[in-house]
Protein backbone atom coordinates (compact mmCIF):
# COMPACT_ATOMS: atom_id res chain seq x y z
CA UNK A 1 0.00 0.00 0.00
CA UNK A 2 1.53 3.52 -0.85
CA UNK A 3 2.03 6.08 1.05
CA UNK A 4 1.05 8.38 -1.67
CA UNK A 5 -1.92 8.55 -3.47
CA UNK A 6 -5.51 9.28 -4.48
CA UNK A 7 -6.14 10.45 -0.60
CA UNK A 8 -7.02 7.91 2.34
CA UNK A 9 -9.18 7.89 5.22
CA UNK A 10 -6.65 8.50 8.30
CA UNK A 11 -6.85 12.04 9.75
CA UNK A 12 -4.57 14.62 8.58
CA UNK A 13 -1.21 14.59 9.83
CA UNK A 14 1.67 16.77 9.52
CA UNK A 15 4.97 14.32 8.63
CA UNK A 16 7.89 16.66 8.63
CA UNK A 17 9.91 14.27 7.12
CA UNK A 18 7.46 13.52 4.07
CA UNK A 19 7.56 16.95 3.59
CA UNK A 20 11.30 17.46 3.57
CA UNK A 21 12.46 15.25 1.70
CA UNK A 22 9.84 15.49 -0.72
CA UNK A 23 10.90 19.26 -1.37
CA UNK A 24 15.17 17.29 -1.93
CA UNK A 25 13.47 14.79 -4.72
CA UNK A 26 11.78 17.63 -6.55
CA UNK A 27 15.03 19.90 -6.01
CA UNK A 28 17.27 17.54 -7.76
CA UNK A 29 14.58 16.69 -10.38
CA UNK A 30 14.59 20.15 -11.04
CA UNK A 31 18.27 20.78 -10.98
CA UNK A 32 19.00 17.78 -13.70
CA UNK A 33 16.60 19.14 -15.68
CA UNK A 34 17.91 22.47 -16.07
CA UNK A 35 21.84 21.77 -15.28
CA UNK A 36 22.43 18.53 -17.31
CA UNK A 37 22.37 17.71 -20.71
CA UNK A 38 20.87 15.11 -22.29
CA UNK A 39 23.45 12.10 -21.96
CA UNK A 40 23.75 13.45 -18.60
CA UNK A 41 20.04 13.84 -17.38
CA UNK A 42 19.96 9.78 -19.38
CA UNK A 43 22.42 8.58 -16.25
CA UNK A 44 19.60 9.43 -13.95
CA UNK A 45 17.21 8.30 -15.83
CA UNK A 46 19.50 5.32 -15.65
CA UNK A 47 20.13 5.04 -12.26
CA UNK A 48 15.82 5.18 -11.37
CA UNK A 49 15.55 2.39 -13.60
CA UNK A 50 18.21 0.08 -11.98
CA UNK A 51 16.83 1.18 -8.59
CA UNK A 52 13.19 0.22 -9.50
CA UNK A 53 14.51 -3.26 -10.94
CA UNK A 54 15.41 -3.54 -8.03
CA UNK A 55 12.72 -2.59 -6.21
CA UNK A 56 10.64 -4.61 -7.92
CA UNK A 57 13.11 -8.01 -7.31
CA UNK A 58 12.94 -6.63 -3.57
CA UNK A 59 8.73 -6.84 -3.08
CA UNK A 60 9.17 -10.44 -4.71
CA UNK A 61 11.44 -11.25 -2.15
CA UNK A 62 14.26 -11.98 -4.94
CA UNK A 63 16.67 -9.34 -3.70
CA UNK A 64 19.87 -11.48 -4.17
CA UNK A 65 22.46 -10.52 -6.82
CA UNK A 66 22.09 -13.78 -9.48
CA UNK A 67 18.07 -12.67 -9.57
CA UNK A 68 18.16 -8.75 -10.80
CA UNK A 69 21.34 -7.82 -11.80
CA UNK A 70 21.06 -9.07 -15.96
CA UNK A 71 17.60 -7.81 -15.84
CA UNK A 72 18.52 -4.56 -14.90
CA UNK A 73 21.23 -4.60 -16.98
CA UNK A 74 18.73 -4.97 -19.81
CA UNK A 75 16.67 -2.43 -18.61
CA UNK A 76 19.42 0.40 -19.38
CA UNK A 77 20.40 -1.01 -22.59
CA UNK A 78 16.84 -1.11 -23.38
CA UNK A 79 16.23 2.54 -22.41
CA UNK A 80 19.30 3.27 -23.89
CA UNK A 81 18.51 1.89 -27.33
CA UNK A 82 14.87 3.59 -27.10
CA UNK A 83 15.60 6.88 -26.24
CA UNK A 84 18.87 7.28 -28.63
CA UNK A 85 19.24 4.68 -31.64
CA UNK A 86 16.87 4.28 -34.44
CA UNK A 87 13.90 2.30 -34.56
CA UNK A 88 15.54 -0.64 -36.10
CA UNK A 89 18.35 -0.78 -33.49
CA UNK A 90 15.77 -0.63 -30.48
CA UNK A 91 13.49 -3.58 -31.33
CA UNK A 92 16.78 -5.75 -32.06
CA UNK A 93 17.89 -5.35 -28.75
CA UNK A 94 14.46 -5.26 -27.13
CA UNK A 95 14.58 -8.83 -28.94
CA UNK A 96 17.74 -10.22 -27.89
CA UNK A 97 17.07 -8.75 -24.13
CA UNK A 98 13.97 -10.81 -23.96
CA UNK A 99 16.02 -14.19 -26.03
CA UNK A 100 18.34 -13.68 -23.05
CA UNK A 101 15.90 -13.44 -20.39
CA UNK A 102 14.75 -16.57 -21.41
CA UNK A 103 18.10 -18.17 -21.89
CA UNK A 104 18.53 -17.10 -18.16
CA UNK A 105 15.24 -18.46 -16.81
CA UNK A 106 15.93 -22.02 -19.33
CA UNK A 107 19.85 -22.49 -17.40
CA UNK A 108 18.58 -21.78 -13.96
CA UNK A 109 15.25 -23.98 -13.88
CA UNK A 110 13.52 -24.35 -10.95
CA UNK A 111 9.78 -24.75 -10.03
CA UNK A 112 9.24 -20.51 -9.56
CA UNK A 113 10.11 -20.63 -13.45
CA UNK A 114 6.81 -18.62 -14.37
CA UNK A 115 7.45 -16.17 -11.46
CA UNK A 116 10.90 -14.82 -12.19
CA UNK A 117 10.16 -15.11 -16.34
CA UNK A 118 7.12 -12.70 -15.96
CA UNK A 119 9.06 -10.59 -13.21
CA UNK A 120 12.45 -10.18 -15.90
CA UNK A 121 10.19 -9.23 -18.69
CA UNK A 122 8.17 -7.16 -16.60
CA UNK A 123 10.96 -5.19 -15.77
CA UNK A 124 12.62 -4.86 -18.57
CA UNK A 125 9.08 -2.92 -20.00
CA UNK A 126 8.03 -1.42 -16.90
CA UNK A 127 11.13 0.75 -16.25
CA UNK A 128 13.57 0.47 -18.63
CA UNK A 129 11.33 0.95 -21.71
CA UNK A 130 8.60 3.30 -19.95
CA UNK A 131 11.41 5.54 -18.33
CA UNK A 132 13.16 6.28 -21.53
CA UNK A 133 10.15 7.99 -22.49
CA UNK A 134 11.31 10.67 -19.83
CA UNK A 135 14.61 11.48 -21.48
CA UNK A 136 12.59 11.06 -25.34
CA UNK A 137 10.80 14.17 -23.97
CA UNK A 138 13.97 16.06 -22.89
CA UNK A 139 15.33 15.96 -26.41
CA UNK A 140 12.50 17.23 -28.77
CA UNK A 141 12.75 21.25 -28.61
CA UNK A 142 12.14 22.98 -25.64
CA UNK A 143 12.00 19.52 -23.74
CA UNK A 144 12.95 21.00 -20.67
CA UNK A 145 9.74 22.69 -20.02
CA UNK A 146 7.65 20.08 -21.36
CA UNK A 147 9.30 17.53 -18.90
CA UNK A 148 9.18 20.17 -16.34
CA UNK A 149 5.14 20.18 -17.04
CA UNK A 150 5.03 16.60 -16.97
CA UNK A 151 6.37 16.47 -13.86
CA UNK A 152 4.24 19.56 -12.38
CA UNK A 153 1.32 17.27 -13.51
CA UNK A 154 2.01 13.94 -11.73
CA UNK A 155 3.31 16.58 -8.64
CA UNK A 156 0.48 18.51 -8.12
CA UNK A 157 -1.67 15.49 -8.52
CA UNK A 158 -0.70 13.33 -5.95
CA UNK A 159 -0.19 16.05 -3.63
CA UNK A 160 -3.41 17.36 -3.90
CA UNK A 161 -4.25 14.09 -3.96
CA UNK A 162 -3.18 12.94 -0.92
CA UNK A 163 -3.81 16.05 1.23
CA UNK A 164 -7.33 16.26 -0.28
CA UNK A 165 -8.06 12.86 0.34
CA UNK A 166 -7.14 12.18 3.84
CA UNK A 167 -9.25 15.92 4.50
CA UNK A 168 -12.29 15.03 2.39
CA UNK A 169 -11.63 11.75 1.36
CA UNK A 170 -15.06 9.49 2.19
CA UNK A 171 -15.66 6.96 -1.00
CA UNK A 172 -12.86 4.44 -0.95
CA UNK A 173 -11.66 3.81 -5.01
CA UNK A 174 -10.66 0.42 -4.98
CA UNK A 175 -10.82 -1.25 -1.36
CA UNK A 176 -9.06 -4.46 -2.86
CA UNK A 177 -6.12 -2.78 -4.42
CA UNK A 178 -5.15 0.34 -2.08
CA UNK A 179 -7.88 0.54 0.82
CA UNK A 180 -6.66 4.24 1.61
CA UNK A 181 -7.13 5.60 -1.73
CA UNK A 182 -10.11 7.69 -1.97
CA UNK A 183 -12.56 9.28 -4.83
CA UNK A 184 -12.99 12.32 -3.31
CA UNK A 185 -8.50 12.68 -3.30
CA UNK A 186 -8.83 11.57 -7.16
CA UNK A 187 -10.92 14.17 -8.01
CA UNK A 188 -9.00 16.58 -6.18
CA UNK A 189 -6.00 15.75 -7.46
CA UNK A 190 -6.85 15.55 -10.83
CA UNK A 191 -8.87 19.79 -10.89
CA UNK A 192 -5.77 20.99 -8.84
CA UNK A 193 -3.58 19.60 -10.94
CA UNK A 194 -5.17 21.20 -13.98
CA UNK A 195 -5.37 24.20 -12.53
CA UNK A 196 -1.74 24.34 -11.60
CA UNK A 197 -0.69 23.18 -15.41
CA UNK A 198 -3.37 26.32 -16.82
CA UNK A 199 -1.51 28.76 -14.44
CA UNK A 200 1.93 27.92 -15.55
CA UNK A 201 0.47 28.47 -19.18
CA UNK A 202 -0.10 31.87 -18.34
CA UNK A 203 3.66 32.64 -17.34
CA UNK A 204 5.42 29.95 -19.53
CA UNK A 205 5.61 30.73 -23.21
CA UNK A 206 6.45 26.76 -24.17
CA UNK A 207 3.21 25.53 -23.27
CA UNK A 208 1.40 28.27 -25.26
CA UNK A 209 2.13 26.31 -28.37
CA UNK A 210 -1.01 24.54 -27.40
CA UNK A 211 -4.75 25.81 -27.75
CA UNK A 212 -6.31 25.83 -24.72
CA UNK A 213 -7.79 23.17 -25.32
CA UNK A 214 -5.38 20.73 -26.63
CA UNK A 215 -3.11 21.95 -23.47
CA UNK A 216 -6.41 20.19 -20.95
CA UNK A 217 -6.54 17.56 -23.59
CA UNK A 218 -2.63 17.02 -22.54
CA UNK A 219 -2.56 17.82 -18.85
CA UNK A 220 -6.01 15.47 -18.35
CA UNK A 221 -4.93 12.61 -19.92
CA UNK A 222 -1.30 12.70 -17.90
CA UNK A 223 -2.85 13.06 -14.88
CA UNK A 224 -5.17 10.17 -15.52
CA UNK A 225 -2.31 8.05 -16.52
CA UNK A 226 -0.63 8.83 -13.61
CA UNK A 227 -2.91 7.97 -11.58
CA UNK A 228 -3.42 4.75 -13.19
CA UNK A 229 0.73 4.66 -12.71
CA UNK A 230 -0.13 5.00 -8.88
CA UNK A 231 -2.47 1.95 -8.55
CA UNK A 232 -0.02 -0.07 -11.11
CA UNK A 233 2.13 -0.09 -8.48
CA UNK A 234 -0.03 -0.56 -5.50
CA UNK A 235 -1.03 -3.76 -7.92
CA UNK A 236 2.53 -4.73 -7.76
CA UNK A 237 3.39 -4.77 -3.85
CA UNK A 238 0.00 -6.20 -3.37
CA UNK A 239 1.04 -8.79 -5.17
CA UNK A 240 4.67 -9.07 -3.60
CA UNK A 241 2.55 -8.34 0.32
CA UNK A 242 4.77 -5.70 0.42
CA UNK A 243 3.46 -1.90 1.59
CA UNK A 244 6.41 0.15 0.14
CA UNK A 245 8.48 -0.83 -2.74
CA UNK A 246 11.40 0.27 -0.24
CA UNK A 247 12.94 2.93 2.36
CA UNK A 248 15.62 4.70 0.00
CA UNK A 249 13.83 8.60 0.64
CA UNK A 250 12.14 8.19 4.07
CA UNK A 251 8.86 9.57 4.44
CA UNK A 252 7.81 8.04 1.12
CA UNK A 253 9.27 4.51 0.48
CA UNK A 254 11.13 3.61 -1.92
CA UNK A 255 12.12 5.19 -5.93
CA UNK A 256 9.25 3.59 -7.30
CA UNK A 257 6.76 5.25 -4.76
CA UNK A 258 7.98 8.53 -5.98
CA UNK A 259 7.57 7.82 -10.07
CA UNK A 260 5.42 5.21 -10.50
CA UNK A 261 2.73 7.81 -11.55
CA UNK A 262 5.35 9.48 -13.87
CA UNK A 263 6.17 5.75 -15.48
CA UNK A 264 2.99 5.55 -17.10
CA UNK A 265 2.15 9.28 -17.83
CA UNK A 266 5.28 9.79 -19.68
CA UNK A 267 4.55 7.54 -22.71
CA UNK A 268 1.08 8.96 -22.96
CA UNK A 269 2.55 12.85 -22.55
CA UNK A 270 5.34 11.97 -25.15
CA UNK A 271 2.54 10.83 -27.53
CA UNK A 272 0.26 13.41 -27.35
CA UNK A 273 2.97 16.14 -27.47
CA UNK A 274 4.31 14.59 -30.72
CA UNK A 275 0.68 15.09 -31.94
CA UNK A 276 -0.19 18.37 -30.73
CA UNK A 277 2.92 19.71 -32.13
CA UNK A 278 2.59 18.84 -35.64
Amino acid sequence: MTKKGQGDLEKPNFDPKRFIFGIIFGVVIILSIFLLNIYEFFIVSAVMTALSVYEIYSIFDLSEYKYFILPELLAILTSFSFAFLKEGAFIFILFFSVFLIFLKNILSFKNDFGKTLFIDLFSIIYTGFLISFLVKIFAVSGGRMLILLLFILVWASDIFAYYGGRHFGMHKLIVSLSPKKTVEGAVIGFLAALLTALIFRVFISEYKEFTVLLFIFLSSVTIIAGMFGDLTESLIKRMGGKKDSGNLIPGHGGILDRIDSLILAAPFFYYIMIFCLK
